[in-house]
């Protein structure tokens, strides 16, 4: 098993001293953080403990430009923001290095054609050796001109695996991407040449990297079983939620009050309708209605039309930018006023938005798959069912909850907790630092 280093679980003694050649102190604080997370000497003396150190914090993306961020990654783009900012508060100096361009190819559009139409197979030219060369030469150009202590990579492997590091290196990510193939559907019909480089490539990184750290244990395991890594080299800390402000704890408790007793509301989100479960969220809403609890399934993100020409009962709010004030106000308030988050997701290698129901004290029902164990403490703040189990199952446990108040607002209350105490960005990152100050 990798290195458990969640902040919030188990005891985290004050250290000090300066080791490994960086002139700075370490507090790695969770109990305190847990209790006092917003206390101004509580940050001011992390904040002094680490301003020295100087990060440099790379990507294949810009991360200060949302305007170039691939529409099928903003969560990992926000991450990686999240991340940068948390750090700068906590006291880190982050010298960006990203907005990598990748290079025009005929070899490679070649190479796509071969494929996509000889043999019908995918092929991703983002995992090319001479992109990924070239990606390095980039990020190696833009070490050159900054000065920094160490090197955080917060995407992937792919702009950190041919350099050859001067200083201490690591890598924080959701997931490898080894273990994506087979597992989402973009990346299960690659071709062998795509396989075998992000096999290599990948490699290369880890064996680079002083650290190796992932958002939970499924994608920590993987990679010490598919690398034969060390359990010492591999940590787990868990993602934190993709909001810029969440509910205080007064919101909290006047929402858990004030949800209805009269009718079930459950609350869908997301883009992929057949990936994310949508079916199966309808299904057990209408097995809710038929066995006896009044529910309404509200649905936020992209929906065929033709299931909402179906199913008239859907409450369909379209999709939901955060980043709109008034969209961001419309979709709190959708969380805040739900009393189950379903997504029964088939494949998720992380899922910040459950992260993110959980800090808006909404128990989650999804399937067991990916790194959402990481997240949810089944069944204290929700539950992760097998993929294919009948839509009884899960129709019964949000019956029995709903119709115990008591039982519903202990449930609803710990999966808050389990937001404060694991899964919020400045948690996340006090964990990280504790990781910083030995290498």
């Amino acid at each position: 098993m990798a290195d458990d280093v969640r902040c919030g679980r188990g005891e985290n003694p004050l250290l000090g001293g300066a080791r490994g050649g960086f002139p700075y102190h370490l507090v790695s604080t969770a109990t305190l953080h847990t209790r006092y997370p917003e206390h101004p000497t509580f940050l001011a003396v992390i904040r002094g403990l680490t301003t020295r150190m100087k990060l440099a914090y790379t990507t294949i993306y810009d991360v200060r430009d949302r305007r170039c961020w691939p529409s099928t990654q903003l969560g990992l783009c926000q991450a990686g923001l999240a991340i940068a900012q948390t750090l700068e508060t906590l006291g880190f100096t982050i010298e960006y290095v990203g907005g990598l361009t990748k290079p025009r190819s005929l070899i490679t559009k070649l190479k796509w054609e071969f494929y996509n139409k000889v043999q019908q197979r995918d092929y991703y030219r983002w995992a090319e050796p001479a992109i990924v060369r070239d990606y390095n030469r980039q990020v190696q150009s833009q070490l050159n001109a900054i000065d920094y202590d160490l090197i955080l990579a917060a995407e992937n492997c792919l702009p950190i695996a041919t350099l050859a590091p001067k200083t201490p290196m690591v890598l924080w990510t959701d997931a490898p991407l080894s273990a994506l193939m087979d597992y989402y559907p973009y990346m299960s019909n690659l071709c062998r040449e795509t396989r075998q480089n992000i096999y290599r490539f990948e490699k290369q990184a880890i064996n680079r990297c002083s650290k190796v750290v992932y958002a939970s244990d499924w994608a920590a395991n993987h990679a010490i079983l598919t690398y034969k890594l060390p359990s010492s080299k591999v940590a787990v800390i868990p993602w934190g939620a993709n909001w810029q402000e969440m509910p205080n704890e007064a919101e909290i408790q006047a929402a858990i009050a004030q949800r209805p007793q009269d009718i079930c509301q459950l609350l869908w989100v997301g883009v992929d309708w057949t990936r994310k479960g949508g079916d199966i969220a309808l299904a057990v809403s209408d097995w809710l209605n038929q066995n006896g609890i009044p529910t309404q399934l509200t649905v936020a993100g992209i929906v065929p039309d033709s299931i909402l020409e179906k199913n008239p009962q859907i409450r369909y709010v379209g999709y939901l930018d955060k980043d709109n004030s008034q969209q961001y106000q419309q979709l709190k308030e959708l969380f805040l006023n739900s009393h189950f988050f379903i997504l029964p997701v088939q494949a998720e290698s992380y899922g910040h938005v459950f992260c993110e129901a959980q800090g808006f004290a909404l128990p989650c029902i999804t399937h067991q798959t990916g790194g959402i164990a990481s997240i949810l403490q089944d069944p204290k703040t929700g539950w992760c069912l097998p993929i294919n189990s009948p839509i009884e199952r899960y129709g019964q446990l949000i019956l029995d909850t709903f119709k115990n108040p008591v039982q519903y607002k202990i449930i609803a209350q710990a999966a808050y907790d389990n937001y404060q105490m694991s899964l919020n960005w400045k948690t996340a990152c006090h964990s990280l630092t504790k990781i910083l100050e030995t290498l």
